[in-house]
């Protein structure tokens, strides 16, 4: 089964809890980022969008910080990827898909 192991490019975009200081937020960007590189995974470009206002409240939050990170992964690290997501207090959403490299050129 070739296209198990096969490396895709991923983007993730998550949202951090509003009410942690600008240090809290690098960390915890930067321990999302080592978790990639930890499953093997290269890290292509992170981009902090910055705190913006949430379109629903989500855990009694009105607004958060954005994080977009792309990134070349196999596809089972993606799993492991939403777990670590799912189970870190500090991210309130997540979102990882499928990089369409002709979607980002338009």
């Amino acid at each position: 089964m070739p296209s198990e192991t096969a490396v895709r490019t991923y983007e993730t975009l998550y949202i951090i809890r509003p009410n942690l200081d600008e240090e809290a937020v690098d960390r915890t960007v930067n321990s999302v980022e080592e978790y990639i590189k930890g499953l093997g995974g290269q890290i292509l470009s992170t981009d902090k969008k910055g705190r913006r206002r949430l379109a629903y409240e989500v855990q009694k939050m009105r607004d958060g910080y954005y994080v977009l990170i792309i990134f070349k992964s196999k596809s089972e690290s993606v799993v492991q990827l939403k777990r670590m997501m799912t189970l870190n207090e500090d991210i309130i959403r997540s979102l990882i898909v499928q990089y369409e490299q002709e979607a980002a050129v338009q």
